[in-house]
Order: structure tokens, then C-alpha cells, then sequence
């Protein structure tokens, strides 16, 4: 009973501590876009902070790799919220000034922030035993919930809070959030050197552990397909959730109605975190993926109904469900894939691959809708789950025929 607790109030601090992020995140990408409108050069141009964001997040994962395997996970949450909390400040002056330039090197900052925070989940899934991972995973998976609600009703709040410089507000607000962020990390418990094998500490000495060359990840199928499930739903994800509140201005919605649509997007994303840990464990990871691929395929048929409130409300909660099963399958592939002693690399290439694809699809997220329209956007997605649902398939065929 008192492991039980113990492992309630490791996983409920490392919860609360990414719900605030979330709250942080979810505002951004609700937001930024319309910001970006006001004082950018074009209309194509409005989703660059956006891609900045990734790009920044891209640009961080290795730095933030080896600074938290040399100083520990702690310090490198703490370094990344105060990277953060600049770009924050940043943002807020730019936007006062009218300096799109700024604006967008703002945002490049606070997705330097998020390589170190986005590590939260790996820290997680490590500081429980090997058969509650999913579990851990759900956990910070659910904590998205709450920011569903808080990080729009943040954007909404802060719109207008200041007349004379539209959304200057939301990044006072993001300022906050992020300073409440660092005062929750110096609360999470600090692992020990190799969190992850408390379970295996016997087993670290086995020469089966040592770490591999790099050559044998790369011929690695099961790593190539936790990969690709992860980018290629977390890029398709990005594109359309940033694009959905340009599209939806465009076609006579106002923002209260993109903000409602992103709330239940969000719900949409995080609440299937309740049953999917279970869903792995019944289902293995590979066939969690081939679902969500589903579900992915399912948005586009919604998002093609129409340019109503419904039709765009019930793809994006689609596009959740499908990015949560896809994600959460991919990500429990993943940790299958390598020994303790190869996480950090493995990880960093996993998450630099991921955030390429998300650089890709956020920065053509504007300029896709402003030249082909919601509609068509929506169909860009088809021949990407093909091509990973054939992948998995394969995987799946191959390693029941060496069984």
C-alpha cells in the first residue's frame, strides 16, 4: 500500500508539473497564429512563430539531451522554463512593438524550452517500474485535460487585456504560467543516475545491456516504426491544429468558436490517456498505432463534410484521438528499443526526427491553407498514413514469423 502511494505522488507531481506546461502550449498554438496575423508582412506568414516554436524545439533536443545526462533531469527542466520565461518576455515586448522579426525569434526561444520540458514524459515513464510505463505515460498524457480548458480560456482572457496591442496580454500570461512551471519542477523528485533501472540494476552489469553501435538502430525495424508513428502523427497533427484558426476566421468563425474547436481538439487528445495505457498492454503498441491510423483517416472524411462549427469540431477531436493512440503506441514502441545505457541518444534521435517533420508541416500549415483552402489540407494526410499503416503491417508480419 505504501509503494502504491508513493508512486500516486511521484506521478501526481510529475502530472500537475505538465499540465501547467500544457496550459502554456495549448495557449501558444491557439493564439499565436491570429497574433502573428496583426503584425506580420503577409497573411502566408502567420504560422511562422509556430514553426519557430518547433524549430526551436528541434534545435534544443540534443543540447537539452546532454545537459540533463551530465547534470540530471532537474536541472535541465529548471535551465529550460527560464530559457523559457525569456522568449515569454521577449514575445511580450515584441508584440507591444509590433516587431513580427522579434515575435518569431520569441517563439524560436520558447521552443528551445520545450526540447528540455518535452523530456518530462521519458523522466516519467523511468521512475516506475518497467510494467507501469504506460501507465506513466497516461498520467502525463491526462494532464493535457485541464490545459484544454485553462490554456484557450488563458488565450481568450488575455486577447483584449491590453486594447491598444491585441494578444499582448496572452504572453503576460504565458510569463506567469511559466514562472508557476519552474516552482513546480523544484518539487519533482530527483532520480538517481539511472531512474529507469531500478528494476534492473542486476541486469546493468550484463554485458546484453551494453550499448550497441549505431548501425544496429538504424537496421532496427521496431525503432523505425515507433518513429515514424510518432512524427508523422505528431507533424499532421501540428499542421492542421495550427492551421485550424486561420481556416476557421477565413470561413466567418470568430475566435471564441477556433477556441472552442481547440478545447474539444485537446480532449480529444488527452482523454483517451485514461484507457490507452491499457490498450497497449492488450493490444501491443504496433496494433494501438494501426488504430490510431484509423481514427486519422476518419478526421479527413470529417473535415471534408464542411466549413460548419460541427464538421470542424469533429475533426479535431478525431485528429486527437488518432494522435494520442498513435503517439502513445509509437512512444511505447520506443522504449522497447533500447538498453538504459542508449536511451540518450536514442531518445534525442527520435525526438529530432520527430520535430523536423513537425518544422515541415507547421511552416507549410499557413501557407497550404492560404493557397489550397481547409479542405484540401485535410487530404495531405492520406498518403502519409498509408505509407506508415503498410510499415506497421510489415513489422507486425515480420516479427511473428520469427516467433
Amino acid at each position: 500500500m505504501k509503494k502504491i502511494i508513493n508512486k500516486l505522488q511521484v506521478l501526481g507531481i510529475f502530472s500537475i508539473t505538465q499540465t501547467v506546461f500544457q496550459i502554456g502550449t495549448v495557449m501558444i498554438m491557439a493564439v499565436s497564429a491570429l497574433a502573428g496575423q496583426t503584425i506580420a508582412p503577409s497573411p502566408e506568414s502567420a504560422s511562422l512563430p509556430i514553426s519557430f516554436v518547433v524549430l526551436g524545439t528541434l534545435i534544443g533536443l540534443v543540447p537539452a539531451s546532454r545537459l540533463m545526462k551530465w547534470k540530471g533531469s532537474k536541472f535541465g527542466l529548471l535551465t529550460g522554463t527560464l530559457i523559457g520565461i525569456f522568449g515569454a518576455i521577449l514575445a511580450s515586448y515584441s508584440m507591444y512593438e509590433k516587431n513580427f522579426i522579434l515575435f518569431s525569434i520569441a517563439h524560436l526561444l520558447y521552443g528551445f524550452h520545450q526540447a528540455f520540458v518535452q523530456y518530462l514524459r521519458f523522466v516519467a515513464m523511468e521512475s516506475v517500474p518497467t510494467h507501469d510505463r504506460a501507465n506513466a505515460l497516461s498520467w502525463i498524457l491526462v494532464a493535457g485535460i485541464p490545459a484544454a480548458f485553462l490554456g484557450p480560456l488563458a488565450g481568450l482572457q488575455g486577447k483584449e487585456l491590453f486594447p491598444n496591442s491585441l494578444y499582448l496580454g496572452c504572453y503576460l500570461i504565458l510569463i506567469s504560467s511559466l514562472c508557476l512551471q519552474f516552482f513546480f519542477i523544484l518539487f519533482l523528485p530527483t532520480p538517481n543516475k539511472d531512474i529507469s533501472n531500478s528494476s534492473n540494476d542486476n541486469l546493468e552489469l550484463s554485458p546484453r545491456l551494453v550499448a550497441r553501435s549505431f548501425s544496429y538502430h538504424i537496421q532496427n525495424l521496431g525503432l523505425w516504426v515507433s518513429i515514424l508513428a510518432t512524427a508523422f502523427s505528431f507533424g499532421l497533427m501540428a499542421m492542421l491544429m495550427s492551421a485550424v484558426p486561420v481556416a476557421m476566421k477565413s470561413h466567418g468563425h470568430e475566435m471564441h468558436a477556433s477556441t472552442k474547436v481547440l478545447q474539444w481538439h485537446v480532449l480529444g487528445m488527452y482523454i483517451p490517456s485514461f484507457f490507452s495505457g491499457q490498450l497497449v498492454r492488450k493490444m501491443t503498441a504496433p496494433y494501438l498505432i494501426l488504430l490510431g491510423i484509423l481514427v486519422m483517416g476518419l478526421e479527413s472524411f470529417a473535415a471534408l463534410q464542411g466549413t460548419d462549427f460541427l464538421p470542424f469540431a469533429l475533426a479535431l477531436i478525431l485528429l486527437g484521438i488518432g494522435w494520442n493512440f498513435m503517439y502513445v503506441g509509437g512512444t511505447n514502441l520506443l522504449v522497447e528499443q533500447y538498453h538504459p545505457s542508449e536511451k540518450n541518444t536514442i531518445q534525442a534521435v527520435n525526438d529530432t526526427i520527430v520535430y523536423s517533420f513537425a518544422i515541415l508541416s507547421t511552416y507549410s500549415a499557413g501557407y497550404l491553407e492560404h493557397k489550397i483552402g481547409w479542405l484540401s489540407l485535410n487530404l495531405v494526410s492520406i498518403p502519409f498514413l498509408v505509407f506508415v499503416a503498410i510499415f506497421t503491417i510489415y513489422y507486425i508480419q515480420t516479427k511473428q514469423q520469427r516467433k
